[in-house]
């Protein structure tokens, strides 16, 4: 015995993975829509779309504080 545990169907438990995903297939319809001509085109156009987008979201999140200053701190009298 070796120290290790050992199952019957070990690396079968998630069966083999699928050859393509069955998901939406964005980069595929940027190509079909005639946006890009290449699968390499269409996923910088993705990549692009997404630094824009979390971009954008830094500075709305930045812009959405209060337009009030912070209150001034409070001084702190050592009466002993």
């Amino acid at each position: 015995m070796d120290g290790e545990v050992r199952f019957e169907n070990q690396g079968e438990e998630f069966g083999t993975p699928p050859e393509r995903s069955a998901g939406f297939d964005l980069s595929g319809k940027l190509m079909s829509w005639g946006l890009v001509s290449s699968r390499q085109e269409a996923q910088y156009v993705l990549i692009a779309i997404a630094v824009l987008a979390l971009i954008g979201t830094f500075f709305a999140l930045r812009g959405s504080g209060g337009s009030l200053p912070p209150p001034p701190p409070t001084s702190i009298s050592a009466e002993a």
